[in-house]
Formats: C-alpha cells, sequence, structure tokens
C-alpha cells in the first residue's frame, strides 16, 4: 500500500511529534511510506524507509492555496493520505477530495477557535464555536471573527474524511458537534521490561505555557517540603517562572524516557480539556507514577498508576506528591500498575492493528 503522510512539520517537541514518529517507524518495512511536511527541526530525518520531502503550504495555519501543485500529484499516486497536524483548510480539501484521506485529530483547533474547549473559568466548554458563543474567550471582536471563520473552514474542508481522535473525549466532542463515528486510536507506546529502581526527582514536561497549568504543580512541590529537586522537561514562556527547579530543556524522545526512568514521579497538570497526554503515558510505560489533573482524554489512560487530582485542588497536589515521595511501596506499586495499563492496553499491535484496518477500508473505497 502506497500511504502519503501529510504534516505541518517533523519535530520532536511534544507528543504529537513522538506518535506520528511512531506511525511512520512502524509502516516503513510494510508499506511505500512517504512523508510531506512543512519544515524539519534542524538535524531531523526520517525513519530509515520513509521517503521525505518538504512542502511549506502545510505549515500555514490559515487559508492559503499559493504551494498547492507540491501536493496534487503525491496526493494522486497514493491509496491513503494521512493528515496530521495540517490547519490550512486549502490543503485539508485537496487531500479529502481524494476520496482516501485520514485525518488524526491531536488536538482542539480543528473545531475550536479558543483555549481548548476550556471557559475562562476553567469549566469545560459544551457550545458550538461560533463569533457570538466564543466571545468570552475572544474579547477583541476583529480577531474573534477571524479565528471563529478559519475554524469554519477547517471543520467544513474534514467533511468527507475518515477521522481518527486519541481519546474516547475527543470522539465525544466531535459527536457533540456532529460529526459522530471517529475512530479512537490512542498513540501506542513501548513499555520498558524491567523498570529501574524508583529516583527521588518529579518531572514536569512539555511546553510550559499557560493552558497546561505548570505553575500550579510546581507551587504545589515548592509547599511540600519534600527534600527532591524538579526537573523540567520542556520549555515555554512560563519557564521563568518557576524558580528553584532544574530546566533540561527540550528532549529528543530517548532522553525524555531516560530522564522519566531516573524520576521518582511524573506531575501532569492541566488547565484545558487534554485532548489525551501521551507524556503521562510514557511516565507509565516507564513504570513511573503520576500525578493528574483530571480533565478532557486523561481520564482515557489514567486507569492504573495515577493520582488523579480534582482541577483547582492545590492541597490535593501537595498530598500526592508528599505522599509519592515519603512511601516507596505506594509509588512502587502505582509505578507498576500503571506499566501493566499501557503494556496491555495501548501496545503497539493491538493500536496499529487498528490503524491498519482503517487503512484498508479507505483503500478500498
Amino acid at each position: 500500500m502506497r500511504v502519503l503522510h501529510l504534516a505541518d512539520r517533523l519535530s520532536t517537541r511534544g507528543g504529537a511529534d513522538h506518535h506520528l514518529r511512531d506511525v511512520l517507524e512502524r509502516q516503513a518495512s510494510r508499506h511505500e511510506v512517504t512523508l510531506l511536511v512543512g519544515r524539519v527541526e534542524p538535524g531531523l530525518q526520517a525513519p530509515d524507509g520513509v521517503t521525505l520531502g518538504r512542502a511549506p503550504i502545510l505549515s500555514a495555519a490559515e487559508e492559503r492555496e499559493r504551494g498547492l501543485d507540491a501536493l496534487r500529484q503525491p496526493i494522486a499516486d497514493a491509496d491513503v493520505v494521512h493528515l496530521h497536524n495540517v490547519m490550512n483548510p486549502a490543503a485539508l480539501r485537496l487531500a479529502v477530495a481524494s476520496g482516501r484521506a485520514v485525518i488524526t485529530l491531536q488536538d482542539h483547533r480543528v473545531f475550536c477557535p479558543g483555549p481548548g474547549r476550556t471557559l475562562p473559568d476553567g469549566l469545560a466548554c459544551d457550545r458550538a464555536p461560533s463569533p457570538a458563543a466564543c466571545t468570552g474567550c475572544l474579547t477583541e471582536p476583529s480577531y474573534r471573527e477571524r479565528l471563529c471563520g478559519v475554524t469554519n473552514a477547517r471543520w467544513e474542508a474534514m467533511e468527507g474524511a475518515r477521522l481518527v481522535v486519541l481519546s474516547t473525549y475527543m470522539a465525544s466532542e466531535l459527536a457533540r458537534l456532529g460529526r459522530p463515528g471517529a475512530a479512537v486510536i490512542p498513540p501506542w507506546v513501548k513499555v520498558r521490561p524491567d523498570p529501574r529502581p524508583l529516583g527521588r526527582a518529579f518531572v514536569l514536561g512539555g511546553r510550559i505555557v499557560s493552558h497546561k497549568d505548570p505553575v500550579s504543580a510546581w507551587s504545589a512541590w515548592r509547599a511540600s517540603g519534600v527534600d527532591a529537586p524538579l526537573w523540567i522537561a520542556g520549555d515555554g514562556p512560563l519557564a521563568a517562572q518557576l524558580v528553584g527547579a532544574e530546566a533540561l530543556g527540550w528532549l529528543h524522545r530517548a532522553a525524555l524516557r531516560k530522564t522519566l526512568a531516573e524520576a521518582r514521579a511524573l506531575l501532569f497538570p492541566t488547565r484545558w480539556q487534554e485532548p489525551f497526554g501521551i507524556l503521562g503515558v510514557e511516565a507509565l510505560a516507564e513504570g513511573r507514577p503520576v500525578i493528574a489533573t483530571q480533565r478532557g482524554g486523561v481520564g482515557d489512560w489514567a486507569q492504573a498508576g495515577v493520582i488523579l487530582v480534582a482541577p483547582e485542588d492545590p492541597t490535593a497536589w501537595i498530598e500526592a506528591i508528599q505522599a509519592l515521595h515519603h512511601d516507596d511501596a505506594l509509588a512502587a506499586r502505582l509505578g507498576e500498575a500503571g506499566r501493566e495499563f499501557v503494556s496491555d492496553r495501548l501496545s503497539e499491535e493491538r493500536l496499529s492493528a487498528r490503524l491498519e484496518a482503517l487503512y484498508a477500508e479507505v483503500a478500498g473505497g
């Protein structure tokens, strides 16, 4: 089968990037795989067996047609066209018109112009997006009109594609807005066969931005009084506020997994409705427990090895950090339960088989 992947970038800076690379590596020996991306992070290459090309139009976040010609022949030649984080409505329409498009929705941008289906008071949004409905999150009129317009254009451009989401939460949001039937195929994660002994440090990772709510986890670590470091495996505009934590910066996949393996636990706060949260699963795969905010798609993987904390409950965060720091048996028991859950429910064999079945259906018309 000839599989064409279209993505905004080739990068290692987030869970979506890690998941795309896992998919490519899995398919390289089974299919004729081509990857076209808008941009490439310096020093990165596609996995062995994958043909890599550039199409800058794939990085455009709004309507842009100049450069579409670079996509026409590859799309025509493919049996399946799989899109990841492509936000340009013109590119979406072209791919969907082939009748062989699969679109993985990594986040809310195709159906929410605001901060990830989260209202200013932190509650989940249940409204269909429109300039009138989004005034609370997008207060400047012209900016609101523009974002709602491009979001609606993306939504309409996807009509007719097979949609893949990473969590039942995302599938339910699509159904709420009139697009039921999305295939739920979470990212698969390789599990460490023999976890290392528990370390001391807590890890806070990913983009250090407001909707990820890193300051609340950092504040709880500071207030807990534990004699354990906090490692920041990521970066962003709020990183400078996390005084006393050790900044590791963005880590490539192997270095990130090594950091998790050497840690005590992962802190996974979130203010928005998290689409999935692959970093939490990677920690569980290393046999490390997770303290997580109960929002969005987190519930799909927080069924074992996780201490769930209600939103806006700083005391619960502090108590969870203290419990994992002082109780070796609890931390080890939770870590092992999480590792077993990932091995059983989020294995590469199980989840890649779902994607292959979807490809066969799409390629067969």
